[in-house]
């Protein structure tokens, strides 16, 4: 019989947990009966409720913690007779952890997606960290996805080595997808591309000091692909500087990241932190070189003068070089390039990242 378990989300829209959220959906091994909790984002929402690989989608508030939902999410697991929960993210965490208050004998897994308190104010920071110390009384394993993640969640004493599992995020390697209209309007251009959230934590203010500093090169254009509460700030800025060598081409649908990426040069990331991002796995994939801030979860993904080259956050004019040095080195562009998808291939495939998860799985209900 198919052993039981939830995956639960405080997002089903575009972002790191649900995009993992679905690659599970589709790659689990049917030795595992799956449910899911989740809002009632766009897209996945509907695309979760309609995949016969999840046997039910539980309905949870966009990122809200309810004691009624959770008391209702309690009775759901009892008569369902779900074994093991994965919370994914901060929000999810309150309700995966206090679950194993109402049912005790559930196995509690929690995956942070990256520990972000750089933003908290001391006492901020303090109640988050006296918050998640208490948690980790609740919790049987802790899934890091990077191994610079976990070092924090230790040196903060949130968690111990012993609940510790680290695993990285792995993607289905993205398809190249051509199309005529990008291929013709960025014909004769070193395409630079970032998939962001256009907030505090992806720093795109320093992808705007950077342009800034390569508006004399004319062939580099920045195409910035996302959405977010700082890009209508961050199109106001680049208008005022006179900037012409960016484009905003916003976020419509997960198609669009191949037909991007496939004609970019190289991908950058100006990230004040990550857990482990999805977009540089994205551009690995597809043979792309790196250049990205030298934080958590980035420096995992780029390899410092393997795959592509990091820089000091915030340090635009080491930025600007290691740019200039891929984009006026053919031959170390594509060296950087091939080396991108071996790291890919070494690390952050579906199948490792699957195969991980399901050994530990089984050594919590077995």
């Amino acid at each position: 019989m198919a052993e039981r378990i939830m995956h639960i989300s405080l997002r089903a829209d575009y972002g790191g947990a649900p995009n993992y959220m679905d690659v599970m959906a589709n790659n689990l091994s049917d030795s595992y009966e799956l449910y899911f909790a989740c809002p009632e984002d766009k897209p996945y929402f509907e695309k979760w409720k309609s995949n016969p690989r999840i046997k039910q989608v539980f309905v949870l508030p966009h990122r809200k913690f309810s004691v009624k939902f959770l008391l209702r999410l309690s009775s759901f697991i009892r008569e369902n007779k779900i074994k093991l929960i994965q919370s994914n993210g901060k929000g999810a965490g309150v309700y995966g952890r206090l679950l194993k208050l109402t049912n005790p004998r559930l196995k509690i897994i929690h995956a942070y997606r990256g520990v972000h308190i750089q933003k908290y104010n001391l006492l901020q920071k303090y109640l988050y960290l006296f918050y998640e110390r208490l948690m980790l009384s609740l919790t049987d394993k802790v899934i890091n996805v990077s191994i610079g993640e976990r070092e924090i969640c230790i040196g903060h004493r949130i968690l111990t080595r012993a609940k510790s599992v680290q695993i990285y995020n792995g993607i289905p390697a993205i398809q190249p997808k051509r199309t005529p209209q990008l291929s013709e309007k960025y014909k004769g251009k070193f395409v630079i591309a970032t998939l962001s959230r256009f907030d505090y934590a992806k720093n795109m203010e320093s992808m705007i000091r950077i342009a800034e500093k390569c508006k004399s090169e004319k062939e580099i254009l920045f195409v910035l692909i996302g959405d977010g509460e700082d890009k209508a700030s961050l199109e106001q800025k680049s208008r005022e500087l006179g900037l012409n060598n960016i484009d905003f081409v916003g976020f419509k649908n997960k198609e669009q990241i191949s037909e991007y990426l496939s004609n970019t040069d190289l991908y950058l990331s100006t990230s004040r932190w990550e857990g482990l991002p999805f977009a540089l796995i994205e551009a690995s994939s597809m043979k792309i070189p790196i250049v990205a801030s030298d934080v958590v979860g980035n420096n995992e993904v780029c390899k410092n003068e393997i795959n592509g080259f990091l820089f000091p956050s915030e340090n635009e004019e080491i930025a600007k070089e290691k740019i200039l040095k891929i984009k006026n080195d053919s031959e170390l562009k594509a060296l950087l390039g091939e080396n991108s998808r071996k790291v890919f291939e070494n690390s952050f495939t579906v199948e490792k990242m699957v195969k991980n998860h399901q050994e530990l799985y089984h050594s919590l209900l077995v």
